[in-house]
């Protein structure tokens, strides 16, 4: 048995050379595609370097916006204390911005103000959803026409290594593509 990661449109956004990936970056489109998958998503694109990322909504709602006094840039972050030593700003000083205590400092001032927490410690954060994961099964349950034995092969290849049968063609009576090889079907409940 086997697990893999479902792929998703979010997990596949953001994967170098991936198709959608491809589709946001060096389409003559990707402007459109990627206002059509902000639309369809949220989150918001932003430029890193010559290439543009996807940020999803739970790092949205977790991160903080500031913005750039002269020149009206504004900036994601969703560490205070890198953000606050990136641009020599204590994270006292954020809050501040943040909560609307101050107005402006370094050049900065708040997108948004949020209200002040009354106990103490930070707000409680979004969790990101667990990708998921699925079960592939390599095997398949064959029923011998001489004996009239049925029995499950979880692992096809060994089985073909080990009774000196070409693998290729019981894969392909396990997908349905062959009747039978060998003397071996698979297995239909419904058959009398």
């Amino acid at each position: 048995m086997e697990y893999r990661e479902v792929k998703t449109e979010q997990s596949e956004v953001n994967r170098r050379g991936s198709r959608l990936w491809i589709k946001m970056n060096d389409d003559s489109k990707s402007k459109l595609h990627r206002q059509k998958f902000v639309e369809k998503n949220g989150g918001f694109f932003t430029k890193n370097g010559r290439y543009w990322e996807w940020t999803d909504n739970v790092t949205l709602n977790n991160g903080y916006w500031l913005k750039k006094i002269e020149t009206d840039e504004k900036v994601f972050f969703t560490s205070m204390t890198e953000f606050g030593n990136k641009n020599e700003i204590s994270v006292v000083k954020i809050c501040e911005l943040l909560n609307g205590k101050r107005k402006t400092y370094k050049g900065w001032t708040a997108v948004e103000v949020r209200p002040v927490k009354e106990s103490v410690g930070s707000h409680i954060k979004e969790k990101k959803k667990e990708p998921e994961d699925i079960k592939l099964f390599n095997g398949a349950t064959f029923k011998d026409m001489n004996t009239g034995n049925v029995f499950y092969i979880e692992n096809i290849s060994k089985f073909a290594k080990e009774n000196n049968i070409n693998k290729s063609n019981l894969y392909k009576v396990a997908t349905g593509k062959m009747k039978s090889y060998k003397g071996l079907k698979l297995y239909n409940p419904l058959e009398h």
